[in-house]
């Protein structure tokens, strides 16, 4: 799957990826929100500069993720933010001012590859799963994924966190259009 990511030229990428944030835009998870959490695309994952730009936009409280003991924390981020490279080469804010709340409305979150049930694979190291694992049950966890990374079925372990919506370049997947 990394490699299909890395074979698309950058017009298609970038046209997928518009297409993708545009059909979020327009969802009623984005509009009902006011706390968002992005990742900073790495290795081909899906843009999501232009929601970000929105959000930003519209005043919604927008997060990043910080890696810090091994575990991700939400941390609040602003245009001007100052970045720096972090673990696993991924941008993260300079000087991270962690977000409390563990109810954030709505999580977007990078993989490898989805399937249809928004089982996920990682990088293998389990960040998102805990991560995950401890917000607050409203919480909206949606993947954003090429269609080209989406595979028949992901084994998926007791630890594993699926996602509750899937966004593609083509639209809006749950687990009940799929099952």
């Amino acid at each position: 799957m990394l490699e299909c990511r890395k074979t698309m030229t950058s017009r298609d990428y970038e046209d997928l990826c518009g297409k993708m944030q545009s059909l979020f835009l327009q969802s009623s998870m984005y509009k009902k929100s006011r706390s968002i959490m992005f990742y900073l695309p790495v290795n081909n994952e899906p843009d999501t500069d232009l929601i970000m730009a929105d959000a930003f936009k519209s005043k919604r409280i927008v997060l990043l993720p910080y890696i810090k003991d091994d575990r991700i924390y939400p941390v609040f981020y602003t245009k001007d933010m100052p970045l720096k490279r972090g673990r696993y080469k991924i941008n993260e804010p300079e000087n991270p001012e962690f977000f409390l709340d563990r109810c954030i409305d709505v999580v977007l979150v990078p993989g490898v590859a989805f399937d249809n049930c928004g089982n996920r694979i990682g990088y293998g190291k389990g960040y998102y799963d805990k991560f995950l694992s401890m917000l607050d049950k409203k919480t909206v966890k949606v993947g954003f994924s090429f269609n080209r990374c989406i595979v028949k079925s992901i084994g998926n372990n007791e630890w594993d966190i699926p996602v509750d919506f899937l966004f593609t370049e083509t639209g809006l997947q749950t687990k009940e259009q799929k099952t």
